[in-house]
């Protein structure tokens, strides 16, 4: 259902070898549970699903909350390039090409953190540069969408 965050390779702190279907369960349960707090719009929700980059600041500050939860960006607002990596490491199944890819793509998604943003630590317009990266990138590291 997540693909789109589970690209971003960054989605939880476990320690075990995480399946797709796992991160995806619990990057919607993350979202719903931020968007509690913000009441974005299920048209909005359904539009990240589509891979639409947002554009409200209601549905950015939905994507930053889940991604602050999930690690994926710092208490700072900025992208966790070393949590990143141990996703990759987590998520590679065996398959070194993939692993390489994911800290590939990592490190190139990483260099949102030196955009200039609006809200500073809150995070919201760097979700949706992380969230871009991660949606105009993927299919070149051989990842599906």
């Amino acid at each position: 259902m997540w693909n789109f965050i589970v690209l971003c390779l960054a989605l939880c702190s476990c320690t075990y070898a995480l399946t797709e279907e796992e991160l995806k369960l619990q990057m919607t349960k993350l979202v719903m549970k931020c968007n509690k707090d913000s009441q974005v719009d299920m048209m909005e929700l359904v539009q990240l699903q589509s891979f639409v980059v947002p554009t409200k600041m209601a549905t950015k500050c939905v994507l930053a909350c889940a991604y602050k939860a999930a690690d994926v960006m710092t208490a700072d607002g900025l992208y966790n390039i070393e949590h990143a990596y141990k996703i990759a490491e987590q998520m590679k199944n065996g398959d070194e090409k993939r692993l390489e890819n994911a800290k590939k793509m990592a490190d190139l998604c990483v260099k949102v953190n030196e955009e200039k943003v609006s809200d500073g630590e809150k995070g919201c317009d760097r979700a949706a540069l992380i969230f871009k990266c991660t949606v105009d990138n993927a299919p070149k590291f051989g990842f599906k969408l």
